[in-house]
């Protein structure tokens, strides 16, 4: 290939990567995060210490947040346990005459989620966030149905929005 074709494929590829990179538009989110409920499930498991059997619940949101300030390293976390600064707030509902009340768990099903972003780059972010709760069989009522309110909150101390999911049976395993 002659000198003058080298340098032609050169300035070629840096127009081409010129275009293609301003095409690239970085989009623009609300630095207070958003959040939208996307899909509940759960898992039956056998619970490692009491082989007892156990729903695992599974929460998905899709989140976006303008700065990407959403969820905690390990000494952050360390630091929010101390005061019960959740970052995951969950409120439950279980159904009681066909209507949800709320429920006030022994222990509380709210807390905290790692880091999203881990390069410390300010900027916009988006994606699904999963969280998981567990309710063992022994501890839950059969045929239990409940619904979750939730709302993250980001190292700036901004909440969410609210969403809240669909119903949920647990404990119906036949005996």
């Amino acid at each position: 290939m002659t000198r003058s074709k080298k340098f032609r494929l050169l300035g070629t590829s840096i127009i081409l990567f010129w275009v293609l990179q301003s095409c690239y538009k970085e989009p623009e989110f609300d630095m207070t995060p958003e959040i939208s409920f996307q899909n509940i499930r759960k898992e039956i498991r056998v619970d490692q210490f009491t082989g007892a059997n156990k729903d695992s619940v599974i929460i998905s949101l899709g989140f976006r947040d303008g700065d990407g300030d959403l969820g905690l390293n390990e000494s952050e976390e360390a630091l929010a346990e101390r005061d019960l600064n959740y970052n995951y707030i969950v409120r439950v509902f279980r159904r009681r005459n066909g209507q949800f009340v709320e429920f006030q768990p022994f222990l509380p099903y709210s807390g905290y989620f790692p880091r999203l972003r881990n390069d410390n780059r300010i900027g916009p972010i988006e994606g699904v966030l999963d969280y998981s709760i567990d309710f063992p069989h022994p501890f839950t009522p059969r045929n239990d149905t409940l619904k979750f309110e939730i709302q993250v909150k980001d190292r700036e101390g901004n909440f969410s929005n609210k969403v809240e999911t669909e119903s949920i049976i647990l404990n119906n395993l036949p005996r």
